[in-house]
């Protein structure tokens, strides 16, 4: 099979360089919302501005990554598979955890600006697309009995938000949609 993106199919060593770079950009993630967490309850968003710029370059390389599985010799994807499989279930946690921490940094800040609406929206869209990923790929087996637990209190934030505030999510949307 031939790629949509390239034309051309891949070996076994090209897929690997990407998914490799898939687990130093999630770690890179890790280690940037860690640093933003801690400054959210200082007042501070720029770094979570940049946590959010960094997840959107993962999406660019999982995109390539997608293709590349789409598009492998013969054994390279399955023997690729469940490397591919980790590392997404890795990111996936990743967003899930900073979700849940970003909410109660935003909690307990003494005072909000105005720009805690963007990082309000950004993280409820989050959410709901990491939820939606989830349910897409029908990977949630593969998430521990923590995972799963922090999954379903993700899920719990999203309907009530959706419940009680649906424009909220009607907003999140449009904020997204203007960023991307």
């Amino acid at each position: 099979m031939m790629s949509k993106i390239t034309g051309k199919s891949y070996r076994k060593a090209e897929i690997e360089t990407l998914l490799d770079a898939l687990k130093r950009q999630t770690r890179r993630a890790r280690t940037m919302a860690e640093d933003a967490i801690q400054r959210i309850s200082r007042a501070t968003y720029e770094p979570y501005y940049e946590y959010r710029d960094a997840l959107t370059e993962i999406e660019g390389v999982l995109v390539l990554i997608e293709d590349r599985m789409e598009n492998a010799e013969k054994n390279a994807a399955a023997q690729l598979r469940e490397y591919h499989s980790q590392l997404i279930v890795d990111l996936l946690r990743l967003k899930i955890d900073v979700v849940l921490r970003v909410f109660p940094a935003l909690e307990g800040a003494e005072v909000l600006p105005v720009g805690t609406q963007k990082v309000f929206l950004a993280t409820i869209w989050e959410l709901h697309e990491t939820v939606a990923r989830i349910d897409r790929e029908h990977i949630e087996g593969v998430l521990d009995g923590d995972a799963r637990k922090r999954l379903v209190v993700a899920e719990t934030i999203l309907r009530e938000v959706s419940d009680r505030a649906p424009r909220l999510m009607e907003l999140a949307a449009e904020n997204h949609a203007r960023s991307a």
